[in-house]
């Protein structure tokens, strides 16, 4: 069942390309509308959703899954330098994109330690005013711990 979602969900490792060989993480997709970006450790799930792009962050501590919806606390750090290349807007599709390129961008310009797999931020994280439990399905969680 392919629709604009999940091509742009199956287009998403073009976008993240460039994080992927530079951090050495892999790239997989997840779900249909989810992939992930796989580092040692941890994952930056892209969640691809009607209108936007969300940011999740998977790692396990003490053998327990944390999951944390943090697309809002990466975005605020994000400014006009994230915002180059743009397609133009107009249509859901090309909002999406953009999206993905202000999110790559923006992880590349202003959070490196999170792609290197540091957990320092996640204290500052949990006392912003985005902190954000996430839920994953348990087959997407099952297909992160593979590849962890």
């Amino acid at each position: 069942m392919e629709n604009i979602w999940t091509k742009i969900n199956d287009d998403l490792p073009l976008y993240m390309k460039y994080i992927c060989d530079k951090y050495e993480l892999v790239c997989t997709k997840i779900s249909p509308l989810k992939t992930a970006l796989i580092g040692k450790g941890f994952a930056l799930i892209i969640a691809i959703d009607r209108f936007d792009a969300k940011v999740i962050y998977f790692y396990k501590e003490n053998n327990e899954e944390k999951v944390f919806l943090c697309d809002n606390y990466f975005a605020e750090k994000y400014d006009s330098n994230d915002r180059i290349n743009l397609l133009e807007e107009g249509e859901c599709e090309n909002i999406i994109r953009n999206n993905l390129i202000i999110i790559a961008n923006g992880l590349m310009n202003k959070w490196e330690n999170v792609l290197k797999g540091q957990t320092d931020w996640i204290d500052k994280y949990k006392k912003s005013k985005w902190f954000a439990v996430e839920r994953l399905l348990p087959e997407e969680v099952k297909r992160i711990e593979i590849l962890l």
